[in-house]
């Protein structure tokens, strides 16, 4: 009898959750029936602010997921009442209460949290001196520019403060590197489903579905996600000796590629063989690696005779310098000379300081005899036009710094005995994806785009992993 009488409670006991689960399941049920779906609007808030304070880290996944993909609208918010701020509202006392436990302000002197603080102070500057007119606004019919471009850089800055806070062990770092990977992927088939069913750009090239993907809604962006995701699932692939992983893996390797041509983008095409040309020069060549590099090739090859499209074919293969052209590409490569030359004498009016982040198209359409408000397609030059030269020294510093770390890193985890040894996969990776990040800001503006600030808060992670490594804190 003594021995049944302890057991009952603790059976009682696993019960307890599953009754919780049914009495929260039947409340919901009920409120939806009387009241209807907005009903379970709390219900809900209240769950994800318990699921964000219990699992900071799954809160980073999701602020990350806000600026990759598009919710739907019910879901969005209105004003200043939307995911990303609520976030932001959780994570800023999370943070404060963190620091009044601690005491430790270790990120602030972080160099690259403080380069990003830099830039936002000369684009600050740059807007208040060097702005446009308010009386030409006035005429155009516009009150306030450049403000939400500096407030989309403030929002990111902030995304890197709490993510190097609460993305600190190499699961935490898996989980976010397999999130964005996995968007990177859904992206790239999107784009593809598009072209398929005639939807694409101008009938053609591929582009993500505004309403699915949020960041990758132009060709040169998604053809640079692919290959992101080409970088990270290559390395995955070459590090988890799962049976049968490649077989898996390589298809999509594939498909990504496919996607790629099938934006039609030069720089992307360019981009991939920068790509190649890092993981060839990073890992060597092998037999393994041969008969991988073999099987996705075939594939590609496969892939691209029977779904490219033919005017995808003539633009992306009509690269500059090569001595050929035609009307698809030709007039795209004149377009952005032109472009770049109104961006050169933009800088040489204003080279110390530019014209304020976010008035690229306002300062372009009163400059330009044509009135266009086309993006200048480099982010270097953007740099230059709205923040000036210390702008642009300011990136090239954050790329160099988030270089370094996760070279570092690397180093580390590269090494079969350490305790970061899973992380080689992903820091290589980040690092090919930072090469091809670089690359591709040539031709493209992307220093805005979610892609750098998450890479910068990668490096920070992962090079603090490797101090605490080797002064024999315990990592796990």
């Amino acid at each position: 009898m003594q021995a049944v009488g302890p057991a009952q409670p603790s059976s009682l006991r696993g019960l307890i959750p599953g009754a919780i689960l049914l009495l929260v399941g039947t409340l919901v049920g009920l409120t939806t029936i009387a009241i209807g779906p907005l009903a379970i609007v709390p219900i809900f808030g209240v769950l994800f602010f318990a699921l964000v304070v219990a699992r900071p880290e799954y809160g980073i996944a999701l602020f990350l997921s806000t600026f990759l993909m598009t919710y739907p609208a019910a879901l969005q918010g209105s004003g200043f009442l939307t995911i990303n701020n609520a976030l932001g509202g959780i994570f800023l006392i999370l943070l404060t209460y963190k620091l009044y436990r601690e005491e430790d302000w270790w990120f602030i002197y972080s160099p690259e949290l403080q380069l990003l603080v830099f830039i936002m102070v000369i684009f600050y500057l740059s807007g208040r001196l060097n702005g446009p007119d308010v009386t030409k606004l006035s005429l155009l019919g516009l009150q306030e520019h450049g403000a939400e471009g500096l407030r989309t850089f403030i929002t990111r800055t902030t995304f890197v403060v709490f993510f190097i806070n609460y993305i600190r062990t190499p699961g935490h770092v898996r989980m976010i590197y397999l999130l964005a990977l996995a968007f990177m992927v859904v992206s790239a088939l999107t784009g593809i489903q598009g072209v398929l069913r005639g939807g694409g750009l101008y009938g053609y090239r591929a582009t993500t579905q505004a309403g699915v993907i949020a960041s990758a809604f132009n060709p040169n962006r998604l053809a640079m996600f692919s290959i992101l995701a080409i970088a990270g699932l290559w390395y995955l692939m070459q590090t988890l000796r799962i049976p049968g992983l490649s077989v898996l893996v390589t298809p999509i390797i594939g498909v990504l590629a496919l996607c790629v041509f099938m934006t039609a983008s030069r720089s992307g095409l360019m981009g991939l063989g920068v790509c190649a040309a890092a993981i060839v020069w990073d890992e060597g060549i092998d037999l393994r690696k041969v008969l991988s590099f073999g099987m996705a090739g075939v594939l590609l090859m496969t892939l691209l005779i029977q779904f490219v499209p033919e005017k995808s074919w003539e633009r992306i293969t009509n690269l500059p310098f090569t001595g050929e052209s035609s009307e698809l590409g030709s007039s795209s490569v004149e377009r952005r000379q032109y472009t770049w030359e109104i961006a050169i004498d933009l800088f040489r009016e204003n080279p110390v300081l530019g014209v304020g982040i976010g008035n690229w198209e306002l300062a372009r359409f009163l400059r330009d005899p044509t009135h266009s408000t086309g993006a200048p397609h480099s982010s270097y030059l953007l740099a230059l036009v709205e923040g000036g030269v210390f702008c642009l020294a300011g990136f090239l510093a954050l790329l160099w710094r988030t270089w370094r770390n996760l070279r570092i890193a690397e180093y580390y985890a590269t090494d079969p005995e350490s305790p970061l040894a899973d992380l080689a996969w992903v820091v290589k990776a980040a690092k090919v994806s930072l090469l091809v990040l670089v690359f591709f800001s040539l031709f493209a503006d992307l220093w805005q785009l979610v892609i750098l600030f998450w890479l910068v808060g990668l490096s920070i992670v992962m090079r603090r992993l490797v101090e605490e490594s080797a002064a024999g804190a315990v990592v796990y």
